[in-house]
């Protein structure tokens, strides 16, 4: 708790305060954490990431002889092998809400590893005010959620994304989405919970939870419409055991919401189970493992 607390002491002048209030500060702190401790349970799914990776990029140079591949949710770079993305690209660009100081030290001997700070649902800043500022009315809330959900549809065009810089141009050719699809709704749930207090249902935002899960599918979609080699890493479906092993419950990661209705035809080269949390990591008589399909769009 102190190590944490001493992170969260140097980290917190540089974040934004919408993200602190979101309680990403502190998450992105535990996650650090929580990975040292359960380094061996996840072990097999952070080597499954980096090969799956490394085995399905596009290494083509393209027509201007450089390259670069961007790397949404990159977090701690704990399923990324750096040294090989490295030697074979220009530049590795790194995406995520925020980097910790720790993290971006760790990193610094890679010459070519770029960080870029920035929230992937284009949602997190103006949702917080809007949240803030209705908490006490409820009904009215929702309403203007469901505007923001219609009137912030992606359509057709990627420039209407804060992404689009980084992709538009032939120097990048590659772009994972890295185990962060489920993980987007959830700051919004806790946050959410936290800001609205007795009056949030999860049901009463489970069409908004799905928009976001659906917009980070439609802007994969559009992006692969760029030509670009697109790679998909997400867990599908969380299960939860006792002590024993035996499976006690399971539900959908992403909201019920069906892959192939969203991304049409893909090409699932591969599945296996992480072990995200061992007896006595959340609760001492149960244990929680996801299943992750790796696709290539």
């Amino acid at each position: 708790m102190l190590f944490e607390a001493l992170e969260y002491f140097h980290n917190s002048s540089r974040c934004p305060k919408y993200l602190k209030d979101f309680g990403q500060l502190s998450e992105i702190i535990a996650i650090k954490a929580r990975a040292k401790r359960c380094y061996k349970s996840w072990e097999n799914h952070l080597n499954n990431s980096k090969a799956f990776i490394n085995m399905h990029l596009d290494l083509n140079p393209n027509i201007y002889g450089s390259s670069s591949i961007l790397i949404f949710g990159a977090g701690m770079c704990n399923d990324l092998d750096l040294y090989y993305l490295g030697d074979n690209f220009d530049k590795v660009i790194l995406l995520d809400l925020f980097f910790l100081k720790s993290t971006r030290e760790a990193l610094s001997k890679y010459n070519n590893v770029f960080f870029c700070e920035l929230d992937i649902s284009n949602s997190m800043e103006k949702i917080h005010q809007l949240a803030t500022h209705y908490k006490d009315n409820y009904p009215k809330f929702l309403s203007v959620l469901k505007q923001f959900s219609e009137k912030n549809k992606l359509t057709n065009s990627l420039k209407e994304h804060s992404v689009f810089n980084l992709i538009k141009n032939n120097e990048t050719n590659n772009v994972v989405s890295l185990n962060l699809l489920s993980q987007i709704p959830l700051a919004y749930e806790s946050f959410f919970e936290k800001t609205l207090k007795k009056d949030y249902r999860e049901e009463d935002c489970a069409f908004f939870y799905k928009y976001l899960i659906k917009e980070h599918l439609h802007l994969l979609t559009l992006i692969k419409k760029m030509n670009k080699n697109v790679l998909l890493l997400t867990d599908i479906q969380k299960y939860v055991s006792d002590s024993s092993g035996k499976e006690k419950d399971k539900e959908s990661s992403l909201h019920g919401i069906n892959l192939v209705q969203h991304l049409g035809k893909i090409d699932l080269k591969e599945k296996w189970y992480w072990d995200l949390a061992p007896v006595g990591e959340i609760n001492n008589s149960y244990a929680m493992k996801l299943l992750i399909n790796a696709i290539k769009l």
